[in-house]
């Protein structure tokens, strides 16, 4: 299948990697130029999403947010304009459930079929194909896009109602930033009572209750490394549309309300551009703890 990817940020370009190293004809776009041209001699780089759909069976649509999606998909340009209806969209991008819904709707209006597929995962993931892609929508497009999506990594279809994958990644994303917060208010406590907390994270991985984050991340967070695979704007937004699609349900998620309020201080305290787990740098500042 000719597959094209638009948006190329670090999934985006983790992504597109994939898909070159394992032989398919990749097509790119993204809304700044600079960070195509990486691609230019493994991919065609094209000037919209138009033209990205025009050229291929197959286009993975990974951007930021709402609004990035809706001008790729929906905008001027925008791959609803394209004649193409052998075309299947299949968007990435963490988004909330009606919106989901809603694009795949605007998209089926004509004739374009897409599914919504959003990723656990970070960027190195994406490039060594250990993703884990959770599909909503057709089963007919998904089995015409399944030898594609399944070189990401382990995948899930979840069914055909529109957005039911983006509540699933919406539930593993909070869960994601409860954790960060445990570690970090351990490392805290530890640190605020004079002990190394290098300690606490040695101890924690030795037990049942260690998380690939408290391994991997945790020996970071003790060291104030918190380079980013994943920003904490970005896990603020998520955990915003985790809130407003549990008030939209009419169910309350209190953890969640807690840490979205707490991420939401953190970035305005100057942390939105670092790794979520920068929250831990974000408590020894409001404790005074800060070296």
């Amino acid at each position: 299948m000719k597959v094209g990817v638009a948006g190329l940020g670090l999934m985006g370009s983790g992504i597109a990697t994939r898909l070159v190293n394992t032989e398919h004809t990749v097509s790119v776009y993204n809304r700044s130029s600079a960070k195509a041209e990486r691609f230019s001699k493994s991919a065609t780089i094209v000037s919209s999403p138009k033209e990205l759909a025009e050229s291929c069976d197959l286009v993975i649509t990974i951007v930021t947010d709402f609004e990035a999606v809706k001008e790729v998909l929906l905008g001027k340009g925008g791959i609803v304009e394209s004649a193409n209806r052998r075309l299947v969209v299949v968007d990435a991008s963490t988004i909330s459930p009606s919106q989901s819904e809603h694009c795949a709707q605007e998209l089926r209006s004509v004739g374009i079929e897409m599914l919504g597929m959003p990723v656990m995962g970070g960027p190195a993931a994406a490039e060594v194909g250990e993703l884990v892609p959770m599909v909503a929508g057709s089963r007919q497009a998904f089995e015409k896009a399944r030898q594609v999506i399944e070189k990401l990594g382990r995948t899930f279809y979840v069914g055909e109602r529109d957005g039911s994958a983006n509540v699933i990644k919406l539930a593993l994303n909070l869960n994601i930033a409860l954790v960060a917060s445990a570690v970090s208010e351990g490392i805290t406590l530890a640190r605020g009572c004079g002990i190394d907390p290098s300690i606490f994270i040695q101890m924690l991985n030795s037990t049942y209750f260690k998380t690939g984050l408290s391994e991997k991340k945790g020996p970071k967070m003790v060291k104030n490394d918190f380079t980013s695979s994943f920003h904490l704007k970005n896990m603020l937004k998520d955990l915003d549309l985790a809130t407003g699609t549990a008030q939209v349900a009419g169910i309350t998620l209190p953890q969640t309300a807690l840490a979205q309020q707490i991420f939401r201080a953190a970035s305005n305290s100057g942390f939105s551009d670092q790794d979520y787990t920068s929250i831990c740098a974000f408590l020894a500042k409001i404790n005074g703890m800060e070296k």
